[in-house]
């Protein structure tokens, strides 16, 4: 009797224990809290980070050491980097930034829509690692590329520039190619540049690749890639193709511009007097919406670069104070302005620079075409009218010589909100012609970024390397581009 009891007590047991553990995985699951991560919920944040880091105007690329390095801005106060003496811990902030939420994170991703069976998230994370890798080695020159990413490597190789170039162009033809044939969804709720738009996505892919392949062009013919890009068809073709993260009104989420300088009243920040003086040479009508009239008298008046070292700043004596010199203009102080990737007036430039070369096809018209529309787009971006600017006599242009200052000249005002893409332009270009900052600790203007001063302990052995390949870990050392 006894032993029959035990059996069925014992038979009861490893019933209740079945039971309990049939649906163990599916009751011991935290809903909140999920294993996997649908892909395109990396996306957004890695837009909005990418954007704030690149626009960062104190603690990013675009403001003391991108639109304050291309003299599209200037300061009156605390301008150590005016003169050429970044803060190192920015510096670190913008490489960790950059690698750990926007390249990484885009990697990720794809990963993640690879495993989804979804082509077109998978293209779109393409393009975001792509165009972080090309923000990274344009601040610094050689960086991890092909180890980078591979997390049993604690000490990437830092690769030459031209291999990294060739890696970015490469997934750019990819995910383009991946688009016009893709499939899956990018959610719409997730997409902070184009909602979702495939074909948006593919026009960007090329955009940014026409981008990168002009950035090398003094280094390698570039013109049969350029000349199928344009034969190809898929480019940005107006402003509703700009890549750009739509800020909103409030705190955290407004523009990088707008919270430092308005929200957090460093009014240091003003108007190159470079600008100044040649939108009004050009009667821009844009000038009222990149400067603010001086509060001394109301005129638009700008400062040159520099001073603060032997000469004081503010400093009454020069008239380089907060209150005579134009503040950033108000479009640019706006919570809501959207920070740009890539635009269409941009990208027009570039072809008319393009044509302008012989790049692509066309010749002096072509250029004075692309270079028009690019003037266009920029004056619809800032919501005013271009007819009265264009009419101008003398703003065209009948040789080459002329059409290369022009074009990147207004290019470089185009450019005067997106301080790195505006530096990187000029480092090529070297148009306008431009002066080092008076009284700057360096005699001429930085070509590129220290590394982070965490790499020597890091990744000693590889830093040294790539230091010892560009001719020194300096502000001064060259790029292969430029």
């Amino acid at each position: 009797m006894k032993k029959i009891k035990f059996i069925i007590c014992t038979f009861i047991t490893l019933s209740v224990i079945t039971g309990c553990t049939k649906d163990y995985e599916e009751l011991n699951t935290d809903p909140n809290n999920p294993v996997a991560v649908p892909a395109h919920l990396l996306l957004g944040t890695t837009q909005r980070v990418y954007m704030n880091v690149m626009h960062g105007v104190l603690g990013g690329a675009g403001g003391d050491m991108g639109s304050v390095w291309a003299q599209l801005w200037t300061k009156v106060q605390y301008n150590s980097e005016e003169r050429y003496i970044p803060r190192r811990t920015v510096i670190d902030n913008i490489w960790d930034n950059a690698f750990a939420s926007v390249i990484a994170e885009a990697d990720a991703m794809e990963k993640l829509a690879i495993d989804e069976g979804n082509t077109n998230l998978q293209a779109a994370a393409m393009i975001m690692k792509a165009s972080g890798f090309q923000f990274l080695t344009e601040l610094f020159g050689p960086i991890p590329f092909t180890e980078a990413m591979d997390p049993t490597i604690l000490k990437p190789v830092y690769d030459d520039e031209a291999t990294i170039y060739n890696g970015i162009i490469d997934m750019y033809t990819e995910a383009a190619s991946m688009l016009a044939n893709g499939s899956g969804e990018i959610v719409a709720s997730s997409d902070l540049f184009y909602g979702g738009d495939v074909t948006k996505w593919r026009k960007l892919a090329n955009s940014l690749k026409f981008r990168a392949l002009m950035r090398i062009s003094s280094t390698q013919d570039v013109s049969s890639e350029l000349q199928a890009l344009v034969n190809g068809g898929f480019l940005m073709s107006s402003n509703d193709d700009d890549a750009q993260v739509n800020y909103t009104a409030t705190q955290p989420d407004a523009n990088p511009i707008y919270e430092l300088i308005d929200f957090g009243s460093r009014l240091e920040y003003k108007v190159n007097s470079l600008v100044v003086d040649r939108m009004v040479t050009l009667n821009d009508d844009r000038l009222p919406l990149y400067a603010a009239p001086a509060e001394s008298d109301g005129a638009y008046r700008g400062k040159p670069a520099g001073y603060g070292d032997l000469t004081a700043l503010p400093n009454e004596g020069l008239g380089y104070t907060y209150a005579n010199i134009s503040g950033i203009g108000e479009f640019y102080l706006n919570p809501e302005l959207p920070g740009v990737l890539m635009s269409f007036s941009e990208l027009s430039f570039l072809m008319a620079e393009a044509a302008n070369e012989g790049y692509i096809s066309g010749g002096l018209d072509a250029a004075l075409d692309y270079y028009y529309t690019g003037i266009e787009a920029s004056y619809e971006f800032h919501g005013i009218s271009s007819s009265s600017y264009l009419s101008q006599e003398g703003l065209g242009f009948a040789n080459q010589n002329d059409a290369r200052e022009k074009i990147g000249e207004e290019k470089w005002l185009a450019l005067f909100g997106q301080g790195f893409e505006a530096w990187t332009e000029w480092r090529r270009t070297n148009i306008p012609v431009l002066t080092p900052a008076i009284e700057g600790d360096i005699n001429q203007i930085p070509s590129r970024y220290y590394y982070p001063t965490t790499e020597p302990s890091l990744n000693g052995d590889n830093h040294a390397a790539a230091s010892s390949s560009i001719g020194g870990d300096e502000l001064t050392s060259s790029l292969f581009w430029q």
